[in-house]
Formats: structure tokens, sequence, C-alpha cells
């Protein structure tokens, strides 16, 4: 951050004095902004910059949130990143490519006096020159900002690179290494975690021969939990910043996207498909209540791994109306494992916006695999609740800022691997599993037939000689 400790102007000074030491920073860098010459300040107008009370960009036209992206004045990380996490949703990147190059070329205010000149070179032009070449070394190192389709914009920037003002500059080299690294087809600076680590609790190997065909209860329930927990982990680390975005932008096409995100509701739905079918495969209801506990093993055991995605599906699973309606089965269900089943559904109760399930979560650290679907709802209501433009030509930008909170957080937990050891055997038993449920199949239809083929609808006749029987009478 580009300050003058211990110069600051009579104003930063006193909101110092008034609010303390923690006094917001982009108050004091406002405040010492104003009190510098004419012309090493902002050249955008009042009008183009809309300000938050905490200081924060509300809005601006498209130049003005440039100038504001490479300013001399300050560092504002937070802006910076949500810029470039959300600029496609106002701007294209050619569009972005040719202000920041025209930002670079900054020409100095006429009628400056030789002393003058000098002082804005040194502390505006090359300040500003600086962080224009920082930017493009952000946008080609996140992998967040340029997707594979965007590659055509190396080239423009090597292009740019090769400018004799650029080539003065020290941070021209590190810019030209990165260019060529990503024309290579190398990896990003910024790496997603790895999937499965060579480290990690010893696996629980299923107890059955080798001769014999890996059945659903010869799996324990934790192992089961590990396994889906690897297998999910594969798809939500792919998720991309830009696809968060579109989805908000097109929350109206349901159904039509082709994405990573379809892919982790995709294998959502399929894990819930398959709790159903396994315990409708059953036709003994005791089978069946075996199965359904098994399952709340396994949906409680992905909760205290923090694979909250997993144990969301099973839950839902266990309580579509095919399975809710077997009472017999739940019947022998005992307590403890209802209890169990209980404290998940409790983690995930949708009373008061999931808040239950939004404390939990704010008290886990990385790794995780939330619930994608609280997310997806949180990005509409925003893309819904608010206009993208506050006035002709300024960008809402506190709308993208509000959805780029949200994105940051769907990426902060693929920050960390877990320390899970894959199982083959099992991991091919739950591909194979989910599987089953490609293709275009009615299955709520089947679903339901089977649950009434299998527990009828009782007849009040039929149900009182079923429960003397229970009872011990013939």
């Amino acid at each position: 951050m580009y300050r003058v400790i211990g110069r600051s102007s009579p104003r930063a000074a006193k909101i110092r004095q008034l609010l303390g030491d923690d006094a917001p920073e982009r108050y004091i860098d406002n405040a010492n902004a104003n009190s510098k010459p004419w012309y090493l300040r902002s050249t955008y107008g009042q009008d183009e910059i809309l300000i938050n009370p905490d200081g924060g960009i509300r809005g601006g036209t498209l130049a003005a949130l440039v100038e504001r992206l490479t300013t001399h004045e300050y560092g504002d990380p937070i802006f910076i990143k949500t810029f470039l996490m959300t600029y496609k949703s106002f701007t294209n990147l050619n569009e972005l490519f040719d202000l920041l190059v025209a930002r670079f070329n900054i020409q100095a205010p006429d009628g400056l006096k030789p002393d003058e000149l000098e002082e804005w070179k040194k502390s505006k032009q090359t300040i500003v020159r600086v962080r224009v070449i920082n930017t493009f070394k952000t946008m080609i190192a996140d992998s967040d900002v340029l997707e594979k389709d965007d590659n055509y914009i190396l080239e423009r920037m090597k292009g740019f690179a090769f400018n004799p003002d650029v080539a003065q500059l020290n941070a021209r080299k590190p810019l030209l290494s990165l260019i060529e690294r990503a024309q290579a087809g190398g990896d990003s600076v910024v790496k997603m975690a790895a999937v499965s680590s060579q480290f990690g609790p010893q696996s629980i190997q299923p107890k059955v021969s080798s001769s014999r065909k890996l059945k659903f209860l010869d799996v324990d329930a934790l192992e089961m939990a590990r396994q889906l927990t690897i297998l999910e982990s594969r798809v939500y680390n792919k998720i991309r910043a830009v696809e968060c975005l579109q989805r908000a932008r097109e929350s109206n096409k349901v159904g039509e996207h082709h994405d990573h995100i379809a892919d982790v509701i995709q294998v959502t739905n399929k894990i819930a498909y398959w709790v159903t079918n396994t315990v409708l495969s059953k036709e003994d209801s005791r089978k069946r209540a075996a199965i359904v506990k098994h399952f709340i093993s396994i949906a409680d055991r992905c909760r205290t791994l923090h694979n909250f995605s997993s144990m969301f599906a099973i839950i839902s699973g266990l309580n579509s109306p095919p399975i809710r309606r077997l009472k017999r089965t739940w019947e022998q269900v005992n307590s403890k494992f209802m209890s169990q089943l209980g404290t998940c559904e409790m983690t995930l109760d949708s009373g008061k916006k999931f808040s239950n399930y939004r404390s939990t979560l704010a008290q886990v650290n990385p790794p995780c695999i939330p619930f994608i679907g609280i997310y997806l709802v949180d990005l509409n209501i925003i893309q819904s609740g608010s206009k993208d433009y506050l006035q002709l030509n300024v960008i809402n930008f506190d709308k993208r800022q509000k959805a780029a909170e949200i994105i940051h957080e769907i990426k902060h937990w693929q920050s960390k691997q877990f320390d899970l050891l894959p199982l083959p055997a099992v991991l091919a038993f739950i591909e194979v599993s989910l599987e089953s449920f490609n293709g275009t199949t009615n299955w709520d239809d089947y679903f339901w037939n089977t649950s009434l083929e299998r527990e009828p609808r009782d007849r009040k006749d039929k149900k009182m000689a079923r429960l003397l029987q229970k009872n011990g009478f013939l």
C-alpha cells in the first residue's frame, strides 16, 4: 500500500483521533488523497464513483473502476480480487485489456512545472504502470480469472510487454515468464487442492472374501463416508468462479448448464437415488431397516468429516416419499440411529435461511465439502434482488462484491486436501452404484411404485390383523 506514514493530512489525523488505530485504511487513504496536489489525485469525478459509508465501492463507470483497479494512491486487495473475479459481468476481456493499456499510457496533465512533472512521474505514473503490469500478472496467475477460451489474450499481453516503456520496468520480466509458461500449457500459480493424500488414517478393509462380490453392508460406515468424500472432492474442486457467476446470471435456465456445478448437482442426485434404490431393493422389512441404519451411520460420518454434500444427499434419499412412507421399516430403526438422523437433519434444517448450517460452517476449517445448493440460492437472491447498473453507465459494483464474497467462500473450501486414502474396491463399488442412474429413466415413478409393492397401503382390517400378529396373536 502506497501511503506515507507519519505525514497524514489534518483530516486523516482527525479520523484516527476519532476512530483510533482501528480506523479503516480506506478512510485514512481517502482523506490523504484529498490533501494531495490536484495533479496527483484520481481523475474520475464524484459522479463516476459512488462510495459506501465503510469506504468500499458501491458503483462506478467502467473507466473509473479500471482507474481504481490500478490507482497510485493505495492498494485494495479486496477490490482487485472482486473486480477480476466479476469483470465478465460488466465488460469483456478485450475491452478490459485495452483500458489497462490506455491506463499504462497515462499522460501528464498540461501546465505542470518541471518539479511537478517529476513528482507526477515518480508518485503517479510509475506506480500506475507497475500496477497495470501486476494486474496482468494476476490475471494469468489466478486460475479464476482467465478461462481456456481466453488464452488468445496472452499474445496481446506479450506484445504489450515488448513496449519500450514496459521494458524499462523490473516488473516486465516476471510478466513475460508468466505469459510464456501459460502459453506452454503450464499450471496456474494458484493451484487447487489435491483430491486425495498419500497420507491419512488407515483404511478399513471390507470384511468379505476375494471370491465374493462386495455388498453394501460389507463396507464400514466410516470408510464408506471417506470414499464418498474422496469422490465428491474430485468433482467439487473443479468448480470455477466464472461458473458461479454464470449460474447466477442465468438462474432461469434450469437444467441447461453443462459445467462443474452441474456435475456436483448430478452426483448429489445420484447419491439420493442410490439410497432410495438400495433400501427398496430388499423385500424383507428387517433388511430394509438394516440398510436404512447403515445409511444413517454413513451420513453421520460424513457430517463429522465435514462432507455436508454427501450428508445432504443421503438424508434427502432417506426422507424421500417412497422411503419415508415405509412404516414397517422405520419401526425397526432404533432410537440411537434416529438420534443420529435427527442431528444430520438439524444441521441442514432450512429454518431461518439455514441458520444452523451457516453457523456450523462458520466454525469449520478446510477441508470441507459444503452443500452447494445454499450458495446457489444466495447467488440467485443477489442477482434478482438488485439491478446490474445503479444509473446510466454506473455499474453496481456492490452487487458484484456480495456475489464475490459467496464465490470466495465456495473456493475457500477447495484450499486444502482431505488426508484420506482411496480404497479402490470401495470407490469402484460407489461409482458403479451411481452409474446406474445415468440416462433419462423416470426414477421417481419407479421408486414410488416399488415402495407401494414393498409396503402396500393398509386397509383397516389388514392393519388390525397385522398389529394383532405383531403382539403375539395368530
